[in-house]
């Protein structure tokens, strides 16, 4: 009896010693993305590709955690962030008012103001902001998007028809069903780059915009953790490097950079 208690006793002891040694895998970084948004975020195959990809690996890699990306329906990444179903939305997301209300924001990473693509040939009708804005014919936008939001409340002249896809705006343009579309500088380049013949961009800003990431609200142990490491990419200039790969035409569309 003396022996099996000292043998219960003993393997008590090596259990507790053993659990001493255990190390709880770090939680996995959720990473909310829409992979729509080429050259942001987007689907090469079956894989995630794009700046934002590229940014949620380091991230990971630094804070020491797996990574997990998890595709979320644009309209939903807010409530799955605020759910606790994802950790981040890492996803073009721009930076608005309503949204800073819901969410927290790390700092911005780069300038993607609002732009106006139009029929080759046409961008002389639209020399300066207030042509823009003074549109009275069609003006096509991507609905829900801040260029919908943007367009309502900045030219009252024009017919605004939001567009269910990107892939619409050639044929809506071409066919003249909208005299321009206002898009963010990232989507309008994708939109000109694959239809150079038949499309242009319009080289002015018509609203500032910032991308940047969003956490919950009370999360500020993460959010701090991200600003950290986008200040450490900014200096040792990491940041511009992932930028330029995936969009090498920046400063030359309107002399916009990373946000500093």
């Amino acid at each position: 009896m003396k022996q099996m208690r000292w043998l219960v006793a003993g393997a008590v002891s090596l259990m507790v010693s053993s659990c001493g040694t255990l190390k709880v895998p770090p939680p996995p970084l959720r990473v909310g993305v829409t992979p729509n948004y080429p050259p942001i975020i987007m689907l090469k195959g079956q894989k995630a590709a794009g700046a934002e990809c590229d940014f949620a690996v380091q991230l990971a890699r630094e804070l020491g955690r797996p990574l997990e990306l998890m595709p979320v329906p644009w309209e939903l990444q807010l409530e799955e962030l605020e759910a606790s179903r994802t950790d981040i939305v890492m996803s073009g997301l721009t930076v608005t008012a309503a949204r800073k209300a819901r969410v927290g924001f790390c700092d911005s990473y780069m300038d993607n103001p609002l732009m106006a693509v139009v029929r080759r040939g046409e961008s002389g009708r639209f020399a300066s902001a207030l042509a823009i804005l003074g549109a009275t014919g069609g003006i096509g936008v991507l609905k829900g998007t801040s260029a919908d939001a943007f367009a309502r409340r900045e030219c009252p002249n024009g017919k605004v028809l939001p567009l269910s896809s990107r892939d619409d705006v050639v044929f809506y343009l071409a066919n003249q069903r909208i005299d321009l579309f206002i898009d963010d500088l990232a989507a309008a380049v994708q939109i000109v780059t694959r239809h150079e013949a038949r499309l242009e961009l319009v080289r002015i800003p018509l609203e500032s915009q910032k991308l940047a990431w969003a956490v919950r609200a009370d999360d500020e142990a993460l959010r701090r953790q991200a600003n950290e490491a986008l200040a450490r990419w900014r200096a040792n200039g990491l940041l511009a490097q992932i930028l330029d790969r995936w969009m090498p035409w920046r400063q030359a569309a309107t002399g916009v950079s990373s946000a500093r």
